[in-house]
Protein backbone atom coordinates (compact mmCIF):
# COMPACT_ATOMS: atom_id res chain seq x y z
CA UNK A 1 0.00 0.00 0.00
CA UNK A 2 1.51 3.08 -0.92
CA UNK A 3 1.72 6.11 1.84
CA UNK A 4 0.65 9.89 1.22
CA UNK A 5 4.41 10.43 0.48
CA UNK A 6 4.11 8.74 -2.53
CA UNK A 7 0.95 9.75 -3.76
CA UNK A 8 2.45 13.47 -3.49
CA UNK A 9 5.21 12.48 -5.87
CA UNK A 10 2.41 10.96 -8.53
CA UNK A 11 1.20 14.58 -8.70
CA UNK A 12 1.60 16.60 -11.42
CA UNK A 13 1.75 20.18 -10.67
CA UNK A 14 3.19 22.77 -12.86
CA UNK A 15 5.19 25.53 -10.72
CA UNK A 16 4.69 28.29 -13.40
CA UNK A 17 0.90 28.40 -12.22
CA UNK A 18 1.80 28.75 -8.26
CA UNK A 19 1.02 32.47 -6.90
CA UNK A 20 0.71 34.61 -3.35
CA UNK A 21 -2.72 34.47 -2.19
CA UNK A 22 -3.93 36.64 0.30
CA UNK A 23 -5.37 35.10 3.52
CA UNK A 24 -9.36 35.45 2.59
CA UNK A 25 -8.28 33.37 -0.55
CA UNK A 26 -6.69 30.73 1.56
CA UNK A 27 -9.64 30.42 3.78
CA UNK A 28 -11.79 30.36 0.38
CA UNK A 29 -9.52 27.03 -0.14
CA UNK A 30 -9.39 26.03 2.79
CA UNK A 31 -12.73 25.61 2.90
CA UNK A 32 -13.14 24.27 -0.42
CA UNK A 33 -10.35 21.57 0.32
CA UNK A 34 -12.78 20.44 3.59
CA UNK A 35 -15.83 20.45 1.61
CA UNK A 36 -13.87 17.90 -0.80
CA UNK A 37 -12.72 15.85 1.47
CA UNK A 38 -16.14 15.16 2.94
CA UNK A 39 -17.57 14.33 0.03
CA UNK A 40 -14.80 12.53 -0.97
CA UNK A 41 -15.10 9.88 1.58
CA UNK A 42 -18.65 10.09 1.95
CA UNK A 43 -19.08 8.78 -1.54
CA UNK A 44 -19.04 4.78 -1.61
CA UNK A 45 -19.44 4.18 -5.33
CA UNK A 46 -15.38 5.44 -5.45
CA UNK A 47 -12.62 2.92 -5.66
CA UNK A 48 -10.49 2.62 -2.78
CA UNK A 49 -7.22 3.73 -4.81
CA UNK A 50 -9.06 6.33 -6.10
CA UNK A 51 -10.60 7.74 -3.03
CA UNK A 52 -6.84 8.23 -1.67
CA UNK A 53 -5.95 10.30 -4.81
CA UNK A 54 -8.68 12.39 -4.50
CA UNK A 55 -8.10 12.66 -0.92
CA UNK A 56 -4.52 14.05 -1.13
CA UNK A 57 -4.95 16.09 -4.44
CA UNK A 58 -7.40 17.84 -2.40
CA UNK A 59 -4.62 18.04 0.33
CA UNK A 60 -2.12 19.09 -2.00
CA UNK A 61 -3.92 22.27 -3.14
CA UNK A 62 -4.31 22.90 0.45
CA UNK A 63 -0.65 23.00 1.08
CA UNK A 64 0.46 24.69 -2.08
CA UNK A 65 -1.22 27.86 -0.69
CA UNK A 66 1.20 27.21 2.62
CA UNK A 67 4.59 28.49 2.84
CA UNK A 68 7.01 26.81 1.14
CA UNK A 69 9.29 26.49 4.35
CA UNK A 70 6.61 24.46 6.02
CA UNK A 71 6.25 22.11 2.39
CA UNK A 72 9.72 21.54 2.36
CA UNK A 73 9.82 20.33 6.34
CA UNK A 74 6.18 18.46 5.85
CA UNK A 75 7.17 16.61 2.83
CA UNK A 76 10.85 16.21 1.95
CA UNK A 77 10.42 14.06 -1.34
CA UNK A 78 8.13 16.46 -3.16
CA UNK A 79 9.98 19.93 -1.82
CA UNK A 80 13.02 18.37 -3.87
CA UNK A 81 10.34 18.46 -7.43
CA UNK A 82 9.58 22.40 -6.76
CA UNK A 83 13.08 24.03 -5.25
CA UNK A 84 13.50 27.46 -4.48
CA UNK A 85 16.79 27.18 -7.18
CA UNK A 86 17.13 23.60 -8.69
CA UNK A 87 20.73 24.28 -9.56
CA UNK A 88 22.51 26.29 -7.25
CA UNK A 89 26.16 25.87 -9.00
CA UNK A 90 24.68 26.72 -12.37
CA UNK A 91 22.55 29.78 -10.70
CA UNK A 92 25.01 31.19 -8.99
CA UNK A 93 27.33 30.84 -11.94
CA UNK A 94 25.27 32.40 -14.21
CA UNK A 95 26.60 31.06 -18.08
CA UNK A 96 29.94 32.51 -16.92
CA UNK A 97 32.41 29.72 -17.15
CA UNK A 98 30.23 26.91 -18.42
CA UNK A 99 32.37 24.83 -15.13
CA UNK A 100 29.26 24.15 -13.05
CA UNK A 101 27.62 23.10 -15.90
CA UNK A 102 27.45 19.27 -14.85
CA UNK A 103 28.04 19.12 -10.97
CA UNK A 104 24.33 18.97 -10.06
CA UNK A 105 24.19 15.35 -11.97
CA UNK A 106 26.58 14.11 -9.66
CA UNK A 107 26.49 16.30 -6.39
CA UNK A 108 25.17 14.09 -3.23
CA UNK A 109 22.37 15.24 -1.74
CA UNK A 110 22.70 16.29 2.01
CA UNK A 111 19.73 18.48 3.28
CA UNK A 112 21.17 19.16 6.67
CA UNK A 113 19.17 22.10 8.21
CA UNK A 114 19.93 23.75 10.67
CA UNK A 115 18.46 26.91 12.73
CA UNK A 116 19.92 29.34 15.01
CA UNK A 117 19.37 32.87 15.94
CA UNK A 118 16.52 33.90 13.32
CA UNK A 119 19.07 32.04 10.54
CA UNK A 120 18.20 28.96 8.59
CA UNK A 121 20.71 27.11 6.85
CA UNK A 122 19.99 23.90 4.71
CA UNK A 123 23.53 22.54 3.25
CA UNK A 124 21.84 21.01 0.26
CA UNK A 125 24.41 19.63 -1.81
CA UNK A 126 28.35 18.91 -1.90
CA UNK A 127 31.05 16.78 -4.43
CA UNK A 128 34.84 16.45 -4.06
CA UNK A 129 36.74 15.82 -6.85
CA UNK A 130 39.95 14.81 -5.42
CA UNK A 131 40.83 18.04 -4.88
CA UNK A 132 38.06 20.60 -4.18
CA UNK A 133 35.30 20.29 -2.13
CA UNK A 134 32.05 22.22 -3.55
CA UNK A 135 29.18 22.93 -1.14
CA UNK A 136 25.58 24.54 -2.04
CA UNK A 137 23.17 25.66 0.67
CA UNK A 138 19.80 27.86 1.11
CA UNK A 139 20.02 30.38 3.72
CA UNK A 140 16.47 31.84 5.52
CA UNK A 141 17.06 34.83 7.74
CA UNK A 142 14.75 36.99 9.73
CA UNK A 143 16.01 39.71 8.56
CA UNK A 144 17.36 41.33 5.10
CA UNK A 145 20.89 40.99 5.02
CA UNK A 146 21.67 42.91 1.77
CA UNK A 147 22.00 41.58 -1.83
CA UNK A 148 25.29 39.98 -1.49
CA UNK A 149 26.21 39.19 2.07
CA UNK A 150 29.48 37.27 3.62
CA UNK A 151 29.09 34.00 5.01
CA UNK A 152 31.45 33.52 8.14
CA UNK A 153 32.32 29.79 8.22
CA UNK A 154 35.25 27.23 8.26
CA UNK A 155 35.63 23.92 7.13
CA UNK A 156 37.49 21.23 9.28
CA UNK A 157 39.39 18.32 7.91
CA UNK A 158 41.33 15.85 9.26
CA UNK A 159 45.33 15.46 7.30
CA UNK A 160 44.48 18.76 5.29
CA UNK A 161 47.39 20.86 6.25
CA UNK A 162 45.99 23.92 4.22
CA UNK A 163 43.48 25.10 1.81
CA UNK A 164 41.98 28.09 -0.25
CA UNK A 165 38.09 29.10 -0.67
CA UNK A 166 36.01 31.15 -1.85
CA UNK A 167 32.36 32.06 -1.32
CA UNK A 168 29.34 33.29 -3.39
CA UNK A 169 26.19 34.48 -1.50
CA UNK A 170 22.99 35.95 -3.70
CA UNK A 171 19.60 36.90 -2.67
CA UNK A 172 16.93 35.08 -4.47
CA UNK A 173 14.08 36.59 -2.27
CA UNK A 174 13.72 38.64 0.85
CA UNK A 175 15.15 36.84 3.45
CA UNK A 176 16.18 33.63 0.88
CA UNK A 177 19.49 33.41 0.16
CA UNK A 178 21.26 30.69 -2.21
CA UNK A 179 25.13 30.28 -1.63
CA UNK A 180 28.27 28.13 -2.96
CA UNK A 181 31.00 27.68 -1.34
CA UNK A 182 34.34 26.09 -2.82
CA UNK A 183 37.25 24.37 -0.66
CA UNK A 184 40.44 23.53 -2.18
CA UNK A 185 43.14 21.45 -0.33
CA UNK A 186 46.21 22.50 -1.99
CA UNK A 187 48.48 19.55 -0.25
CA UNK A 188 45.85 16.72 -1.63
CA UNK A 189 46.45 14.54 -4.66
CA UNK A 190 43.18 12.02 -5.94
CA UNK A 191 44.16 9.82 -3.34
CA UNK A 192 40.88 9.45 -0.57
CA UNK A 193 37.93 7.56 -1.29
CA UNK A 194 35.84 9.83 0.58
CA UNK A 195 36.17 13.02 2.51
CA UNK A 196 34.79 13.02 5.82
CA UNK A 197 34.55 17.21 7.26
CA UNK A 198 32.91 19.34 9.90
CA UNK A 199 31.79 22.88 8.77
CA UNK A 200 30.91 25.07 11.20
CA UNK A 201 28.90 28.75 10.13
CA UNK A 202 29.59 31.78 12.84
CA UNK A 203 27.53 33.92 11.11
CA UNK A 204 26.91 35.98 7.92
CA UNK A 205 28.12 39.54 7.79
CA UNK A 206 25.00 42.06 6.01
CA UNK A 207 26.33 43.67 2.61
CA UNK A 208 26.43 47.05 3.69
CA UNK A 209 27.44 50.10 0.41
CA UNK A 210 31.12 51.47 0.91
CA UNK A 211 31.38 53.64 4.05
CA UNK A 212 28.40 52.03 6.09
CA UNK A 213 29.06 49.83 9.43
CA UNK A 214 29.32 46.58 8.85
CA UNK A 215 27.77 44.45 10.66
CA UNK A 216 27.86 40.21 11.43
CA UNK A 217 24.47 38.43 12.54
CA UNK A 218 26.30 35.89 14.67
CA UNK A 219 24.79 31.76 15.10
CA UNK A 220 26.39 28.65 15.86
CA UNK A 221 25.86 25.95 13.27
CA UNK A 222 27.59 23.05 12.92
CA UNK A 223 27.40 19.81 10.50
CA UNK A 224 29.28 16.68 9.90
CA UNK A 225 29.39 15.31 6.65
CA UNK A 226 31.13 12.13 4.61
CA UNK A 227 31.15 12.33 1.13
CA UNK A 228 32.42 9.92 -2.02
CA UNK A 229 35.26 11.32 -3.65
CA UNK A 230 34.18 11.17 -7.54
CA UNK A 231 35.96 8.91 -9.86
CA UNK A 232 38.88 9.76 -12.05
CA UNK A 233 41.21 9.59 -14.25
CA UNK A 234 45.10 11.01 -14.64
CA UNK A 235 46.59 12.17 -17.70
CA UNK A 236 50.30 12.30 -16.79
CA UNK A 237 51.99 15.38 -19.07
CA UNK A 238 55.19 14.89 -20.88
CA UNK A 239 57.35 18.16 -22.52
CA UNK A 240 55.20 20.19 -20.15
CA UNK A 241 57.97 23.37 -19.15
CA UNK A 242 57.51 27.11 -20.94
CA UNK A 243 59.97 29.60 -19.37
CA UNK A 244 60.26 33.59 -20.05
CA UNK A 245 61.63 36.42 -18.23
CA UNK A 246 63.04 34.22 -15.75
CA UNK A 247 59.57 32.55 -14.94
CA UNK A 248 59.35 28.88 -15.54
CA UNK A 249 55.97 27.01 -16.02
CA UNK A 250 55.36 23.41 -15.70
CA UNK A 251 52.26 21.79 -16.06
CA UNK A 252 52.31 17.83 -14.42
CA UNK A 253 48.88 16.37 -15.25
CA UNK A 254 45.47 16.58 -15.61
CA UNK A 255 42.62 14.85 -13.08
CA UNK A 256 39.81 13.63 -15.51
CA UNK A 257 36.15 13.61 -13.54
CA UNK A 258 32.83 13.22 -14.65
CA UNK A 259 32.01 17.01 -13.91
CA UNK A 260 35.21 18.93 -14.52
CA UNK A 261 38.87 18.66 -15.61
CA UNK A 262 41.82 19.51 -13.01
CA UNK A 263 44.71 20.54 -14.26
CA UNK A 264 48.33 21.21 -11.65
CA UNK A 265 51.02 22.92 -12.60
CA UNK A 266 54.42 24.39 -10.52
CA UNK A 267 55.76 28.28 -11.00
CA UNK A 268 59.19 29.34 -10.42
CA UNK A 269 60.28 32.17 -9.93
CA UNK A 270 62.91 34.76 -8.64
CA UNK A 271 62.19 36.10 -5.09
CA UNK A 272 62.26 39.39 -5.88
CA UNK A 273 59.35 38.82 -9.16
CA UNK A 274 57.02 35.96 -6.98
CA UNK A 275 54.60 38.78 -6.07
CA UNK A 276 54.71 40.34 -9.24
CA UNK A 277 53.52 37.37 -10.94
CA UNK A 278 50.42 36.39 -12.68
CA UNK A 279 49.80 33.44 -14.99
CA UNK A 280 46.58 33.63 -17.66
CA UNK A 281 45.49 30.39 -19.11
CA UNK A 282 44.45 29.41 -22.74
CA UNK A 283 43.09 26.00 -22.87
CA UNK A 284 41.32 24.54 -26.15
CA UNK A 285 41.28 21.44 -27.64
CA UNK A 286 42.08 20.69 -31.80
CA UNK A 287 37.99 20.73 -32.39
CA UNK A 288 38.21 24.31 -31.62
CA UNK A 289 36.59 24.16 -28.00
CA UNK A 290 37.72 26.76 -25.89
CA UNK A 291 37.43 25.67 -21.64
CA UNK A 292 37.25 28.93 -19.09
CA UNK A 293 38.46 28.03 -15.84
CA UNK A 294 38.52 28.42 -12.04
CA UNK A 295 41.79 29.00 -10.04
CA UNK A 296 41.72 27.21 -7.15
CA UNK A 297 44.54 28.48 -5.32
CA UNK A 298 48.05 26.70 -4.12
CA UNK A 299 50.84 26.72 -1.67
CA UNK A 300 54.65 26.72 -2.19
CA UNK A 301 57.62 27.69 -0.07
CA UNK A 302 60.48 30.74 -0.16
CA UNK A 303 64.18 29.52 -0.93
CA UNK A 304 67.08 31.81 -0.27
CA UNK A 305 66.62 32.70 -4.30
CA UNK A 306 63.24 31.43 -5.96
CA UNK A 307 59.88 30.55 -4.83
CA UNK A 308 58.62 27.68 -5.83
CA UNK A 309 54.44 27.09 -5.62
CA UNK A 310 52.20 24.41 -6.66
CA UNK A 311 48.42 25.16 -7.75
CA UNK A 312 45.90 23.94 -9.83
CA UNK A 313 42.51 24.96 -12.02
CA UNK A 314 39.83 23.83 -12.75
CA UNK A 315 37.46 23.64 -16.16
CA UNK A 316 34.72 21.88 -17.54
CA UNK A 317 34.83 17.95 -18.99
CA UNK A 318 36.83 17.69 -21.97
CA UNK A 319 35.34 16.99 -25.66
CA UNK A 320 35.11 13.07 -25.77
CA UNK A 321 35.87 13.30 -29.22
CA UNK A 322 38.69 15.54 -29.00
CA UNK A 323 42.47 13.90 -29.45
CA UNK A 324 44.76 17.07 -28.81
CA UNK A 325 44.83 19.62 -26.02
CA UNK A 326 46.53 22.93 -26.80
CA UNK A 327 47.60 25.12 -23.15
CA UNK A 328 49.42 28.49 -23.74
CA UNK A 329 50.43 30.38 -20.43
CA UNK A 330 50.56 33.55 -20.25
CA UNK A 331 52.69 35.50 -18.18
CA UNK A 332 51.71 38.79 -16.88
CA UNK A 333 54.36 40.63 -14.74
CA UNK A 334 53.00 43.90 -12.77
CA UNK A 335 53.51 45.68 -9.93
CA UNK A 336 51.40 44.49 -6.53
CA UNK A 337 48.29 46.27 -5.71
CA UNK A 338 47.93 44.92 -2.23
CA UNK A 339 49.47 43.81 0.93
CA UNK A 340 48.76 40.40 2.53
CA UNK A 341 50.19 38.39 5.04
CA UNK A 342 53.04 35.19 4.98
CA UNK A 343 52.64 32.50 7.77
CA UNK A 344 55.99 30.64 8.73
CA UNK A 345 55.77 26.81 10.39
CA UNK A 346 55.70 27.68 13.72
CA UNK A 347 52.49 29.91 12.49
CA UNK A 348 53.81 33.25 13.01
CA UNK A 349 52.27 35.82 10.55
CA UNK A 350 54.64 38.29 8.35
CA UNK A 351 52.55 41.49 6.57
CA UNK A 352 53.12 41.96 3.22
CA UNK A 353 53.07 45.37 1.95
CA UNK A 354 52.81 46.63 -1.95
CA UNK A 355 55.86 47.03 -4.01
CA UNK A 356 56.75 48.04 -7.53
CA UNK A 357 58.15 45.60 -9.79
CA UNK A 358 62.59 45.30 -9.33
CA UNK A 359 64.87 47.73 -10.91
CA UNK A 360 65.05 46.97 -14.63
CA UNK A 361 62.03 44.71 -14.97
CA UNK A 362 59.35 46.40 -17.46
CA UNK A 363 55.26 45.57 -16.80
CA UNK A 364 54.12 43.39 -19.61
CA UNK A 365 52.40 40.46 -20.68
CA UNK A 366 54.31 37.46 -22.26
CA UNK A 367 52.59 34.52 -24.08
CA UNK A 368 54.68 31.38 -23.21
CA UNK A 369 55.24 28.13 -25.17
CA UNK A 370 52.18 26.22 -26.35
CA UNK A 371 52.12 22.84 -24.13
CA UNK A 372 50.59 20.41 -26.06
CA UNK A 373 48.49 16.94 -24.29
CA UNK A 374 47.84 14.26 -26.35
CA UNK A 375 44.60 12.75 -25.93
CA UNK A 376 44.37 9.95 -27.99
CA UNK A 377 44.73 7.76 -25.16
CA UNK A 378 42.24 8.87 -22.86
CA UNK A 379 39.23 6.17 -23.00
Amino acid sequence: MKDIYEYFNEINIDPSELAEVDELEKERVKKMVREKIAKTSQSAELKKGRKSKAMVAAVAILLLVGSISGFGVAFPAYAKEVPVVGDIFRFLDGGRTGVYDLYQESALDIDMVKADNGIELTLNQGVYDGRTLALTYTIKTEEDLGESPRLDSDLHVRGVSGMSGSMQLKRINPGVYVGQSNYSFVSEEETREALSFRWHVAGITKDERAGQEIKTKACNLNYSVALKTLAYKVVTIEKNQARVQNVAVSVSRLSLTPINTILYYSEISPNNLSRAVQLNWQIKDDLGNVYEYEGNGGQGQVGDETTEMEYSITFKPLDPKAKTLLITPTLKLAPTQGGGVTIDETGKETQLKSEGLPEGVTAGEWTMKQIIVDLSAVK
